[in-house]
């Protein structure tokens, strides 16, 4: 009885399965090995003037040459039509980049990533409000991370100004395999493919959901019932020895 008491204990305090794992998350590979991507999407180092935030490159995402419709960014991404005119707010997403990686998580995971949003726009813009984003199909529906209303400052890249990195996390509320997708897109009341925006994306991490500390009386009773194994099993030995 105690030995199944024993083993019902030390099995409640089994840590749970750990964390996921995403493929090339900080881009390190100088490359996007572990993502797919549409439009106007590469990897670039420091010589790119912001970031990276971990190691020697990141992603970056464009609105220019080479941007997709936002039909087919919203076909590469898995999300139902006119998903990203919803972002747009009263504007239409016109074209934009993205990149996207299949990965697998836990109930209570955690998922990071560090981004910048930069532009060519003035700020703020109410008539072209291009905006960056971020979506977890299957799990999130998709958030914009920033766009022509946001804080800017002068940028020493190539657009004029940037949000400057920021980190955003969310908790996985489910367990399962998930699309992970970031993008950037235009938007503007009618057309808009004449001013360029940008994204940067690095660092990009899922921890383990936090292991509890047992409960006092747990620990409590592991201790009684060890303590309880002892004084029996010497007095069987004591017993035959004498």
């Amino acid at each position: 009885m105690r030995y199944g008491l024993f083993f019902v204990l030390l099995v409640s305090l089994v840590p749970p399965v750990g964390a996921g794992t995403i493929t090339n998350g900080g881009f390190e590979t100088g490359n996007l090995t572990g993502w797919s991507s549409s439009g106007a999407a590469s990897v670039v180092g420091a010589g790119f003037g912001s970031g990276p935030t971990e190691g020697s490159y990141e992603a970056f995402l464009s609105t220019g040459a080479g941007a997709q419709s936002r039909p087919i960014i919203e076909s590469f991404l898995g999300l139902p039509a006119g998903t990203l005119n919803s972002l747009a707010g009263p504007l239409f997403a016109t074209e934009g980049s993205a990149i996207k990686q299949v990965i697998t998580a836990n109930a209570g995971d955690v998922l990071s990533f560090d981004w910048n949003f930069l532009t060519n726009e003035a700020t703020p813009n109410a008539v072209y409000n291009d905006f960056a984003f971020w979506v977890l199909v299957n799990e999130h529906t998709g958030q914009v991370l920033a766009n022509t209303f946001s804080s800017f400052s002068p940028s020493s890249t190539s657009f004029f100004e940037e949000t400057g990195f920021t980190t955003t996390s969310y908790t996985f509320s489910t367990s399962g395999t998930f699309t992970l997708g970031f993008g950037v897109m235009d938007a503007a009341a009618g057309t808009d493919t004449a001013i360029d925006s940008g994204l940067l994306v690095d660092n990009v991490r899922l921890t383990a959901a936090a292991i509890p500390e047992p409960p006092t009386a747990i620990l409590a009773s592991i201790a009684a019932v060890i303590t309880g194994f002892v004084p029996r099993r010497n007095q069987v030995r004591w017993s035959r020895s004498g």
